[in-house]
């Protein structure tokens, strides 16, 4: 997810809490201290504000701009209306044009026409180009992918991911992206990285690096027991953030998810589930956080629970 579009994501979250009929004054205190942290945090609000006064659902919410106290009320079904729509036009998948792809809950392997094998984790997606410039270049939109990247010293694998540059001759490697950060999890041979910025960095294999909001971070040990679990039918969670949680689910289901309140998003998880049991996790989240989950079709609202 790029810097903007998380920026969207944060500012529809916020738009949902105001006209939840749910939202305190310091709720409607904070969004507005949100929005003024910068232009950019403005203009993803009033982008937000100009869809749902399209959408003819619900008016443009005063609260916004005033923090004046509302009754609580419970969730109105043209809201709920309106939060569906906006899901359906905003949160269309990236890549959803891309050459390769995977649904939700669906893994498989695909064969390069270099020799290469890949190993997609669901609701995944990226472009293959076979020779570009005497390069081999992949394009990764979303999602999760094992690369088994057949020899050729002539010809590199370049690898794009968000701002992730990775550049192999022949090697293995994950590449998980993840909202606005890259893992890179190296089994195998060396890997060249880099970031817009252009640093560089060789990760040997036994090692991993993230490049979190496009910056590349320190080298750090492999783990293999959590990054590469997928591959083995698990999802292992060490202290994670919920967000972080709900984004590796939406891998193995449609549902999306809105978070209504911050402290939700403080909360953090940590467990061994089955990759293809999503409703697992969900039951564990209920049962161990305090936290409330509303489903709607299509669409999962988490918010704190006293």
């Amino acid at each position: 997810m790029t810097a903007e579009a998380d920026l969207r994501s944060q500012a529809r979250e916020w738009l949902v809490l105001l006209n939840s009929g749910q939202a305190s004054a310091a709720d409607r205190a904070a969004a507005e201290r949100w929005r003024q942290t910068s232009a950019e945090h403005a203009s993803a609000l009033a982008e937000v504000e100009r869809l749902w006064a399209l959408l003819g659902q619900v008016e443009r919410p005063a609260a916004i701009v005033q923090a004046m106290p509302r009754p609580k009320r419970r969730w109105p079904l043209p809201l709920a209306t309106a939060a569906c729509l906006l899901l359906a036009l905003w949160l269309t998948p990236p890549g959803w044009h891309a050459d390769v792809r995977t649904q939700a809950g669906e893994v498989r392997e695909v064969r390069l026409d270099d020799g290469s094998v890949l190993q997609l984790n669901g609701a995944t997606s990226l472009d293959w180009n076979a020779n570009v410039d005497g390069e081999r270049r992949v394009r990764l939109y979303r999602g999760q992918a094992d690369f088994q990247v057949a020899a050729d010293v002539a010809h590199p694998f370049i690898i794009e991911a968000g701002e992730a540059r990775i550049r192999v001759t022949g090697t293995r490697f994950d590449v998980n992206l993840l909202g606005n950060q890259v893992l890179l999890a190296v089994s195998e041979g060396h890997v060249q990285v880099s970031d817009a910025d252009g640093r560089e960095r060789a990760v040997q294999a036994g090692e991993q690096v993230a490049w979190l909001g496009g910056r590349l971070q320190s080298l750090q040990p492999l783990d293999a027991a959590r990054a590469l679990a997928w591959q083995r039918g698990r999802l292992v969670f060490r202290d994670r953030p919920l967000p972080e949680v709900f984004e590796e689910l939406q891998r193995q289901q449609t549902q999306q998810v809105l978070f209504l309140d911050a402290a939700a998003r403080e909360l953090k998880v940590t467990g061994v589930f089955a990759l293809n049991d999503p409703q697992a996790v969900l039951r564990a989240i209920e049962t161990a956080l305090p936290v409330k989950l509303t489903r709607l079709p299509g669409v999962l609202l988490v918010s704190s629970d006293g």
